[in-house]
């Protein structure tokens, strides 16, 4: 299964139901996901679903899902970083002053198929989910 032929409504279930997956003190990029997904050029349309399960309710861990770079935050304290720091992953000031994790000490790096069963699973599930 591969992003670019999901729409973006199975897009928004498929990257909820793999956030919902990360483990506590864990983060995960959205490329890493992109790439779990098969489709690695879609990072951008990761980011894009996690923007929008951000507001679903019940919450999910959205602030697990950090950007490929690492980097959270280019100036001063933000709501992922907060949410972060109260899990006790460390939030470090890079050099010109932006806020970063660092995916290597903090990352969350399931097996493609781990990934590939949370994205069956969520197409096959049909409960209703979100706001």
């Amino acid at each position: 299964m591969a992003v670019k032929h999901l729409s973006a409504q199975d897009l928004n279930i498929v990257v909820y139901q793999i956030v919902r997956a990360i483990p506590p003190r864990k983060v995960i990029t959205c490329g890493q996901i992109a790439k779990l997904l098969g489709c690695p050029s879609q990072a951008r349309r990761v980011r894009e679903a996690v923007n929008f399960i951000s507001h679903t309710n019940p919450p999910v861990a959205w602030h697990r899902v950090i950007p490929t770079s690492g980097v959270i935050s280019v100036h001063g304290l933000n709501a992922q970083q907060r949410l972060l720091q109260a899990e006790g992953i460390e939030v470090n000031v890079g050099v010109v002053g932006e806020s970063r994790v660092t995916v290597e000490k903090w990352g969350w790096f399931p097996e493609g198929n781990d990934a590939r069963f949370y994205a069956q699973a969520a197409l096959e599930d049909d409960q209703e989910w979100g706001a």
